[in-house]
């Protein structure tokens, strides 16, 4: 196939992933709302639109650092890359430097967002956090994702820092530990869905050497996969009603039926689809339970 720039760029972007980080800063901005502080619809949509182009740069990062084990991979539009470099369509040089590009207009407008006065500076910390994650995720010399660690890293990321980035944009001081207490839940929901992931391309991976917790564990992964699914539901049920409001924990135990599919089909079945649905199903459940 010819090599299509635009093309490649859209289909580079990963638009069947990037709306979870929509999802993921709302859950934020409901928090935001329930602990009393006031939601500046302008303010939170230039964090938004901040944190969106971060997470852009990460996919364009991650394309490129993932060339080798994507040529090998089935995409399926939330695993296997976006097959865009595969295909022909772009080059590893377009991605990289797409992300180069889109990370700049990211600290640029970030730094001006916060020298104005619109955004405070824990935000901007959070989001200058959140850029180099998503680099070091991808890339050397850390290259989490082929180390055992971008599990944990690529949850950290979605989570808990686009939470934490409507959150302190709201309160305009940096989010009091309670918040992190009340996100802990989001953090084992996303992990179980990269772990859906990264069990899809298990394959790929191992033949290029990408030593991903999958790669490492084999079918032991389906226990740490249930301890994620464990920890989503127990953990509202542990903190609240202090830290967690009773009825966000009982609108998360609304999905019990998904996460128990999820935990029975663990390393049964090559679909990430499952474990994304329930972190979106989870994270749509407090979402409106913080804000209603």
């Amino acid at each position: 196939m010819a090599p299509n720039p635009l093309r490649g760029l859209w289909q580079m972007s990963r638009p069947l992933i990037l709306p979870s980080g929509v999802l993921a800063y709302a859950v934020g901005v409901a928090m935001a709302r329930y602990a009393g502080h006031p939601i500046i619809w302008g303010d939170q949509a230039l964090a938004l639109t901040l944190t969106m182009l971060a997470n852009l740069a990460a996919h364009y990062a991650d394309e490129y650092a993932d060339a080798d084990t994507d040529a090998l991979a089935v995409h399926t539009g939330i695993s296997g890359g976006s097959g865009a470099i595969a295909a022909g369509l772009a080059t590893p040089t377009l991605a990289f430097n797409a992300a180069l590009f889109v990370s700049a207009l990211t600290i640029v407008v970030g730094i001006g967002a916060v020298l104005s006065g619109r955004l405070p500076l824990a935000a901007g910390l959070i989001l200058l956090i959140g850029l180099s994650g998503g680099w070091a995720y991808s890339l050397p010399p850390l290259a989490l994702e082929r180390r055992g660690l971008g599990e944990i890293t690529n949850a950290l990321l979605g989570g808990l820092l686009m939470p934490l980035m409507a959150y302190a944009t709201a309160a305009h001081h940096a989010p009091p530990l309670e918040a992190y207490l009340q996100l802990a839940p989001m953090v084992a929901a996303a992990l179980t869905c990269i772990l859906g992931v990264h069990w899809a391309d298990r394959n790929a991976d191992a033949l290029v050497g990408k030593r991903t917790l999958a790669v490492i564990l084999g079918q032991r992964l389906r226990w740490l996969w249930w301890a994620c699914i464990a920890l989503a539901y127990l953990l509202p049920l542990l903190l609240m009603p202090h830290i967690i409001p009773a009825a966000v924990a009982l609108a998360g135990l609304l999905t019990l039926p998904l996460g128990l599919y999820v935990g029975f089909r663990a390393t049964r079945t090559d679909s990430a689809v499952p474990g994304a649905g329930l972190m979106i199903a989870l994270m749509l459940a407090h979402t409106v339970a913080y804000w209603v």
